[in-house]
């Protein structure tokens, strides 16, 4: 698993064609995308001024396992 952070101005999302919702929270949605044969889970803030995340990793078992944790707070 290889996480990285950006400014909220980066255009994250152009850079994965296809990507699709995952979950939309309060504070944050969740897309699921693909590129390169790597899956990505990328989180987009919904209020301007955040960063968004984009996690990449190894195989969709990884991937499943990250969404299958318990969300702490």
């Amino acid at each position: 698993m290889d996480e990285q952070t950006f400014p909220y101005d980066h255009d994250v999302l152009a850079a994965f064609p296809g990507a699709r919702s995952y979950g939309r929270g309060e504070l944050e949605t969740t897309y699921l995308a693909e590129r390169g044969g790597v899956p990505y889970l990328v989180v987009v803030p919904r209020l301007r001024g955040g960063s968004v995340t984009v996690i990449a990793f190894a195989d969709e078992r990884e991937r499943a396992a990250h969404l299958a944790r318990p969300v702490t707070a």
